[in-house]
């Protein structure tokens, strides 16, 4: 008589005996230190890798940012405009021709006395040093150690040095052609971004559609466009205005072209913090081959502070919502890691990449910590 055969277990059996017996399956592995460990090296690997590839691909993605922030302030009136019977396409054209003839009247007014600034700059920092002597000189008689440094820099009279100048111009010149290549592709860019960036939305949204996260999706893009071209359009009012007062202030002290300071002041104040220093460090070395003395150039100075201060802390707070309040240590970090990764552009554009991230977090589970971080 022939045994009867045992049944083997099935899968189910066994992964429920495994469990009941204590053995490890899959939940065990899943929750083990050594795999939580794996996952962060591999988060912290792929951030690394992002990073590199953001400035790897700099001028690549410089002009693409630049553009998509532009059309956040622009796409307003483009709507505007087609409520009105006129189509995108020439809407965002008729703007970007406008944007175009602005910037090129801007750049004629300035080019005049940057390339004079340039030509006359080995002249200039000559007549710095023989300024700023004095107060070096000074410096050098309380210093106890200024015969070592003397003797250190001393040079034989029997040996002659030539110093060969710096052509400020031909470094101009050697950037121009990124410049304008930077500067192109970000204006075509600016284009298909105002008369073909709504439909790209919305056919991304018909495909969220499919998985259930459509809402979300046209919320957060919504959002989006609002307060971000709401915060770029009130901050660009803000600098406008600020570099007229500069430009008047600068006129009635006597200072050479008001226009130039006052287009500077308002372009770099896009720079929190830093736009305000250089501006001021520019403005104090003029100010002091400009006048005689001490006293107008620190005049000069302390206006100019004072505005910048009025700006910032009183009106710029008073006039942005709450919802865009940021945390100042958050913006100083962002400004100086943008400005390392892609230099001048990247500090301008910190802040409105910042409030992305920031509204994009009070709505995305995954980002909340970067919205708790940065919010005031």
């Amino acid at each position: 008589m022939s045994q009867a055969a045992t049944p083997r277990p099935t899968t189910d059996t066994a992964t429920r005996a495994n469990k009941e017996s204590g053995a490890p399956g899959d939940s065990a592995y899943s929750n083990s230190p050594d795999l939580h460990v794996i996952r962060g090296l591999l988060i912290a690997l792929l951030g690394l890798a992002f990073i590199y590839t953001l400035a790897l691909g700099r001028t690549l993605f410089v002009p693409i940012m630049l553009a998509f922030l532009i059309s956040l302030i622009l796409a307003p009136v483009v709507r505007w405009l087609e409520r009105h019977n006129i189509s995108r396409t020439v809407g965002a054209g008729a703007i970007v021709t406008l944007l175009l003839i602005t910037l090129a009247f801007g750049l004629s007014a300035s080019i005049a006395p940057l390339s004079a600034w340039f030509d006359q700059a080995p002249r200039v920092l000559k007549q710095l040093e023989r300024k700023v002597y004095p107060i070096k000189k000074t410096v050098q008689e309380v210093n106890k150690a200024a015969d070592q440094v003397d003797r250190i820099t001393s040079v034989d009279a029997n040996k002659s040095i030539e110093i060969k100048g710096i052509s400020y111009k031909d470094m101009l010149y050697e950037n121009a052609g990124g410049l304008v290549t930077g500067a192109s592709v970000a204006i075509l860019l600016l284009y298909f971004f105002l008369s073909w960036g709504g439909v790209v939305i919305k056919r991304i949204g018909n495909l969220m559609n499919e998985r259930g996260q459509q809402h979300q999706f046209v919320a957060l893009t919504k959002i989006l466009e609002e307060e971000v071209s709401k915060y770029l359009a009130t901050i660009t009012a803000i600098n406008l205005c600020l570099g007229v007062l500069v430009s008047l202030v600068l006129y009635g002290f006597g200072m050479p072209n008001p226009f130039v300071w006052g287009c500077a002041a308002a372009a770099l104040n896009f720079i929190p913090y830093l736009g305000s220093v250089m501006t001021a460090s520019a403005l104090g070395i003029t100010a002091l081959l400009t006048f005689d003395g001490y006293t107008q150039p620190a005049l000069v100075l302390a206006t100019f502070f004072a505005l910048t201060i009025f700006e910032g802390q009183i009106i710029t707070p008073l006039v942005l919502s709450k919802k865009l309040a940021l945390n100042p240590l958050v913006v100083f970090l962002s400004v100086l890691f943008w400005f390392w990764l892609w230099g001048i552009p990247g500090a301008l554009m910190a802040v409105p990449i910042l409030i992305t991230f920031k509204l994009a977090g009070d709505r995305i589970d995954a980002m909340r910590v970067v919205a708790a971080i940065s919010g005031r």
